[in-house]
């Protein structure tokens, strides 16, 4: 509790349920981000093994709190990040990409998303935009495009955009053209929060604040996004592949 940043004064009396229960409530009742300090309290339990104990199976009580924590919408990041469950299906179809892919650029960004969206908004939203950024970057770079000079969102997604062919003027169905006009109002929105009301800029005479609920929204935007873009590239990229497999022995 102490190498939490809890601070009580004397040891409560009791049994550990008892003294855990005193902890936990003084926690919640001083501590300016009570969920950031509870992810450090348990992170130990949910995510270090005891070096003999490599292949045994989880800790039981892990599984107990990842159940209580889901009873009030909550749940474990790795890295000690409690987080509302509000997009986890969306963050979670990331998640796994980004680890399929080694995409070592947007984990950081996507860590920095969950580890600020509850105690700093501005610097979630700012990761947010990161995030979309450091995709764009990964994308022209594997697929050998001509980086833009200017290597802000909005050029670099342009140059995206053109060689997915995801320009709305491109596509027939109407409905798929909303959705495609969506991804750019994701990036043209995204971009400008960050500017006007993110961390990444000084701020002029009226400032906003930025609330959870703000940086949560351009966090979801961005998962759901970065998600959709990935699946694309590697569905195209499974074409490609297949083109190639047609012509082998050919020669």
């Amino acid at each position: 509790m102490e190498s939490a940043g809890i601070e009580l004064g004397i040891s409560p009396g009791g049994n550990r349920q008892v003294k855990t229960k005193t902890w936990l409530k003084h926690a919640n009742e001083t501590m300016p981000d009570p969920l950031t300090t509870l992810g450090k309290i348990i992170t130990e339990l949910m995510e270090v093994k005891r070096a003999q104990d490599w292949n045994s199976p989880d800790d039981p009580n892990k599984e107990k709190v990842n159940r209580i924590l889901s009873e009030y919408s909550l749940e474990y990041g790795k890295g000690g990040y409690i987080v509302t469950i509000g997009a986890t299906a969306i963050s979670k179809t990331l998640q796994d990409i980004i680890h399929a892919r080694d995409l070592s650029g947007l984990q950081t960004e996507f860590d920095r998303v969950y580890q600020n969206v509850e105690s700093d908004p501005a610097s979630a939203v700012t990761a947010s935009c990161a995030l979309l950024e450091s995709l764009f970057k990964t994308y022209i770079e594997d697929e050998n495009l001509a980086m833009p000079s200017d290597q802000t969102l909005k050029p670099l997604w342009k140059v995206v955009r053109k060689n997915l062919n995801f320009d709305p003027a491109l596509v027939e169905d109407e409905d798929l053209k909303t959705i495609l006009s969506g991804l750019a109002a994701i990036v043209e929105g995204t971009g400008s929060l960050r500017t006007h009301k993110g961390s990444a800029h000084g701020r002029g005479k009226t400032v906003y604040k930025l609330e959870p609920r703000h940086a949560r929204l351009a966090a979801h935007a961005a998962f759901t996004f970065s998600s959709f873009l990935l699946e694309a590239w590697r569905k195209r990229t499974q074409i490609g592949e297949e083109r190639l497999d047609m012509f082998k022995g050919l020669d």
